[in-house]
């Protein structure tokens, strides 16, 4: 959904591409491998350039492939419904340079026919949202920003969400009681609700509030207990037992800075976990790495994988162990990407691909692991049948220069250190 700090977003969609062996191999400390996978058939870090390009990644025999092509977007959403088709909304066209406006159109991908389809338009243009398939099918739509990065949706409250019916083609307005928010997360939780947390509100500011909302009722209320750390473009993975864990994002300071039109602040290395059943957010302490535009993604053990970030370069692979909330372990893997996905495959490997980076845009990596279906991330993928992967990609680009390292931020925020490990 999704940082305040964005210049110009380009994305593409992955598919399916045939290649030789895999050719490298890395062991990780905690448990599990990483092995590179295929070269991507294109680039994702180009020049501030929406492009309508896609791709399939079949994991068996490890190959991608070219897709039929879609319309050219970026800091768009994408979520498989329950037929196994992909719903793809909003984004932004073109030129990546702002002022920038969002899109309301959606579409639809086809795998049977590797076609696409145009579904019902959205109420509200938007881009860096949240897309969530409901229980019931539907696909709830929260957030986002139709202006400059670090901007709520400038749209009454009942626009700030919407949800799609895919039997009808129409979307329901459903923001009542949801504040204005931008590079906020979103995460389903066991009984149906969705919670989101954080994101920046209208006073330009990141926000503690986490608030929740009942398909049942189309309506949002806030939780009892806010979070412990206002952040934003942070990820809030679900865990086993059913609570959330956010990590990192960035925290905006009062000033804005002139002529970048998006908030200074502090890159958060802190994270916490929510617990709904006793409306209470827990700061977990100091992982030792800034994480920013980073993957979360929930491993079959229970642990989660946490990788790459915008500000740090070198940026280790960690695991994190919610049963023993000091074990903090690296995976001996350094990832120099950001805004890349990482995406379960149906046989429990992860695999990340793309995102911007020095070097490692059009490369993939695949860390095995006995793993559950879920991610958190703001840029989404989705596992089509047979276990072919459709995925989105959405990234940033400098107008000027795409491979040049985003500026570093004022300030490094580190507390409860000794809560944290990382051998």
């Amino acid at each position: 959904m999704k940082a305040g700090h964005r210049h110009a977003l380009v994305a593409m969609l992955l598919s399916v591409v045939i290649t030789g062996a895999l050719p490298a191999r890395a062991k990780a400390i905690d448990a599990g491998e990483w092995v590179q996978a295929p070269h991507l058939l294109e680039e994702t870090d180009v020049h501030g350039i929406a492009r309508a390009s896609s791709e399939l990644f079949d994991p068996e025999p490890s190959r991608w492939i070219r897709a039929a092509a879609m319309i050219a977007r970026a800091g768009h959403a994408a979520t498989l419904l329950e037929n196994g088709n992909v719903l793809i909304t909003g984004g932004v066209t073109g030129l990546g340079i702002f002022p920038v406006r969002a899109l309301a159109s959606a579409e639809i991908y086809h795998p049977a026919s590797n076609s696409w389809t145009a579904a019902a338009a959205m109420h509200v243009p938007r881009r860096m949202h949240s897309s969530i398939r409901l229980y019931d099918g539907r696909v709830l739509v929260v957030g986002g920003t139709n202006e400059a990065p670090g901007s709520p949706l400038p749209a009454a409250q009942q626009e700030q969400a919407e949800v799609y019916d895919p039997r009808l083609d129409s979307w329901s307005l459903a923001g009542m009681g949801l504040p204005e928010l931008s590079s906020q997360a979103a995460t389903l939780m066991p009984d149906g609700t969705v919670l989101v947390t954080g994101g920046i509100a209208d006073t330009g500011f990141a926000t503690v509030s986490a608030e929740l909302f009942d398909p049942a009722t189309m309506r949002w209320q806030p939780t009892t207990w806010p979070m412990a750390t206002a952040r934003y473009g942070h990820t809030a993975t679900l865990l086993t037992d059913g609570r959330v864990l956010l990590v990192g994002g960035y925290s905006t300071q009062p000033e804005i800075s002139a002529g970048r039109g998006y908030p200074t602040g502090e890159l958060l290395t802190t994270s916490e976990i929510f617990d709904l059943r006793g409306n209470i957010g827990v700061r977990m302490g100091y992982s030792g790495i800034p994480r920013l535009d980073h993957t979360a993604t929930l491993l079959g053990t229970g642990k989660v994988l946490i990788v790459g970030s915008a500000y740090a370069s070198d940026a280790d692979s960690q695991i994190f162990d919610p049963k023993n909330t000091e074990h903090w372990a690296s995976t001996g893997m350094p990832m120099d990407r950001y805004l890349h996905t990482a995406t379960v495959l149906t046989d429990g490997r992860v695999l990340v691909a793309g995102g911007f980076g020095v070097g490692s845009p059009a490369t993939a990596w695949i860390f095995s692991a006995t793993t559950r279906i879920s991610a958190s991330s703001a840029y989404p993928s989705v596992v089509l049948a047979a276990g072919v992967l459709l995925m989105v990609l959405i990234g940033i680009a400098f107008a000027a220069t795409s491979r040049r390292r985003a500026r570093r931020p004022t300030t490094i925020q580190r507390e409860d250190a000794s809560k944290w490990i990382d051998p």
